[in-house]
């Protein structure tokens, strides 16, 4: 079994996740980084919108993961769908990201 993703720099191109909807008002988002190659830098931004709503707005954005380690966000004030969006940069296109989103901690207030 392999579990987690992973994703090559590529010039910095935008990766996103699907869609998935809202478990409750607030929320912890973690990420497990296993490996980064050395001096990339991992972007990872939460997106939200409503049902009736075109556009993607953010929610907020883990600080930059440099090193392998978890990495937490806390949310509230959450829309109906959401979305992670991740941006790895680094020097070479070879530059990869070995991670894994845990399920969010959803919480009722």
């Amino acid at each position: 079994m392999i579990i987690g993703t992973v994703i090559p720099t590529l010039g910095g191109v935008s990766y996103y996740s699907p869609t998935f909807g809202r478990g409750g008002l607030a929320t912890t988002f973690s990420c497990e980084t296993f490996a980064i190659s050395g001096g990339a830098s991992f972007a990872i931004a939460v997106e939200h919108k409503n049902g009736d709503e075109t556009a993607w707005t953010a929610l907020g954005s883990f600080s930059a993961i440099t090193a392998a380690g978890i990495s937490t966000l806390q949310a509230s004030s959450i829309r109906e769908q959401l979305r992670f969006k991740y941006v790895l940069t680094g020097a070479a296109s070879t530059d990869s990201v070995y991670f894994n989103m845990l399920a969010p901690a959803w919480r009722p207030y």
